[in-house]
């Protein structure tokens, strides 16, 4: 229960995004998440992949919740288009 109240609080409009850990501190509210999607689709061509091919952290930072920084984390993955006619070799999912 308290998992989707921390779901619904912080990222309640996207799709495939999951609230790991909270953590809150007396001058920084931290935000760990990251994609769950097991796949995406590649801008530039639209075929769908399932090869990651490696991830890293997307972070958001502001100064808005009771003077504390709130930091988001969000690690996204890189996957690799199989379309092999693709100028694209790699590209990055988003969250939605």
């Amino acid at each position: 229960m308290a998992d989707d109240l921390l779901q619904n609080l912080w990222l309640n409009r996207t799709t495939d995004v999951a609230v790991n850990t909270l953590t809150i501190r007396a001058d920084r509210v931290t935000v760990l998440s990251a994609t769950t999607g097991g796949e995406a689709g590649c801008p530039s061509c639209g075929t769908v992949s399932t090869r990651v091919h490696s991830s890293y952290v997307r972070r958001l930072e502001d100064r808005a919740a009771g003077w504390r920084r709130v930091v988001v984390e969000l690690r996204v993955r890189q996957f690799r288009c199989c379309e092999r006619v693709c100028p694209r070799a790699t590209f990055v999912e988003q969250a939605g």
